[in-house]
């Protein structure tokens, strides 16, 4: 297993940390969550659950590396699907970040799960093959 394959997975987890960073100190203390479909917020949350989002992302990234040097044949499916897991974070803290005036993002969401399960699912099968 190439510890380079793991590099997306990882530059994402500091993407996600970045933008909490870079935004920290111009956020309110009480920020909009749960966006519908026009970007209106239908919730609330403190903004230091943001810093959850790319912890979130950081530990998930570790177990799916740990469990990928146990087990080779699951190597890419778990950086497709741990790289999906951290985009979809990604784009709730976008979402958060920029008060829900961005709805493309919360679109993004499903379409990134649903690719990165499919992509596990697909390495699943290829690997059981082997």
């Amino acid at each position: 297993m190439s510890k380079r394959t793991w590099i997306i997975p990882a530059l994402i987890v500091v993407v996600n940390a970045l933008a909490v960073l870079i935004r920290w100190n111009t956020l309110a203390e009480i920020l909009p969550a749960h966006f519908d479909l026009d970007g209106n917020a239908g919730g609330s949350m403190s903004r230091n659950t943001l810093i959850f989002y790319p912890l979130a992302s950081a530990v998930i990234c570790g177990i799916a590396y740990f469990i990928a040097r146990k087990f080779g044949k699951l190597n890419s499916g778990l950086v497709i699907l741990t790289t999906g897991i951290g985009l979809f974070l990604l784009s709730s803290t976008l979402v958060t970040l920029t008060y829900g005036t961005m709805p493309i993002f919360m679109l993004a969401e499903p379409v990134i799960m649903v690719a990165a399960i499919v992509g596990f699912v697909i390495c699943l099968v290829k690997a059981r093959k082997k």
